[in-house]
């Protein structure tokens, strides 16, 4: 009987670089293997020595993935994940998941996607999601993803875009601020608050349709994330634009309230967008399209409660 030679690189080689193009610093690798930082730069170099590849490179003084390692880091992760599924359910071995990875802005991936994470696995138990965390507007993210939300105007040459939350913005602050600094009566009364200013989130759109002729606040507290200038205004600090499915969790725990119900059409939006080549797959467009019907569903239910309240404040 012939015997098969499998030549394969040490695991704990394998587990070192997967560690090291997950978490981006050798440091951190070190701390999760319980290894000292020489130790991953070892077993990294061990590794391209057995594969005859160059898994990484210097750019700027960080080390990257080379198109060699990207793919290489594919096989390593479908072997990995496949050796520890067996290992830990011997009678599912053969219903291994297929990974599909969405990224996500922080504050959507927090108020949207993670509450929504036990659905997701009921409606498509054939998958195993791995959640990715970028940045707005710059698209930068921990690894390639088969589904990215993006914030901006929709413009994505060469993906396939879905607009999936397009909701208005209306001005909210803390219970305790309003009651310190208000009543707002009239949306000229807002020139003595404090308007929290966010760069991906301008208030020119709600001034315009509050009939002010305002520029955007200058030299107040100014932040670079949704979530973040809507925390800061629930801490008090001031009145933060807010989208109502955004600050969801702090509307509903009454940390923010409205300041006014007028709301305003925001220059960005967010939309799900994937590479032409996902498609030949269907789980990506499945999973853009049961997102959007869910935050569809749920925006018809909070209309029909909306209808069923009396109207609130609407002053001018």
């Amino acid at each position: 009987m012939s015997t098969i030679d499998f030549r394969l690189p040490p695991i704990p080689c394998l587990i070192a670089f997967e560690a090291r193009a997950r978490l981006g610093s050798g440091v951190l690798v070190a701390r999760e293997l319980c290894i000292s930082p020489s130790a991953v730069s070892h077993r990294i170099k061990q590794l391209e020595e057995a594969t005859n590849l160059q898994l990484f490179r210097k750019t700027s003084g960080e080390a990257v993935l080379t198109a060699d390692g990207q793919a290489y880091l594919e096989a390593v992760r479908n072997a990995l994940n496949t050796l520890s599924h067996f290992g830990r359910n011997p009678a599912a071995s053969s219903k291994v998941k297929k990974q599909l990875r969405i990224a996500a802005p922080p504050t959507f991936a927090y108020q949207i996607i993670i509450p929504r994470l036990s659905l997701l696995q009921e409606n498509f138990p054939a998958l195993r999601f791995e959640l990715q965390l970028s940045v707005p507007l710059v698209g930068l993210k921990a690894d390639d993803s088969d589904i990215e939300i993006r914030f901006g105007i929709g413009h994505y040459p060469g993906y396939h875009v879905t607009r999936i939350l397009d909701e208005d913005v209306l001005p909210m602050c803390s219970p305790e601020y309003l009651a310190q600094h208000g009543p707002f009566e009239t949306y000229e009364d807002l020139q003595r608050a404090t308007l929290l200013r966010c760069t991906i989130e301008p208030w020119h759109p709600w001034f315009q349709a509050a009939g002010l002729d305002w520029r955007e606040p200058v030299g107040t507290l100014q932040f670079v994330d949704i979530g973040s200038c809507m925390q800061a205004a629930a801490w008090g600090h001031g009145v933060a634009l807010a989208r109502p499915k955004m600050a969801a969790s702090l509307t509903d725990s009454g940390r923010l309230v409205p300041v006014f119900d007028l709301s305003a059409k925001p220059a960005y939006s967010y939309f799900a967008t994937c590479l032409p080549e996902a498609l030949q797959h269907t789980e990506s467009l499945e999973v853009i399209n049961w997102l959007r019907s869910d935050l569809e569903r749920e925006d018809a239910m909070q209309a029909l409660a909306l209808a069923a309240k009396p109207s609130g404040k609407r002053k001018k």
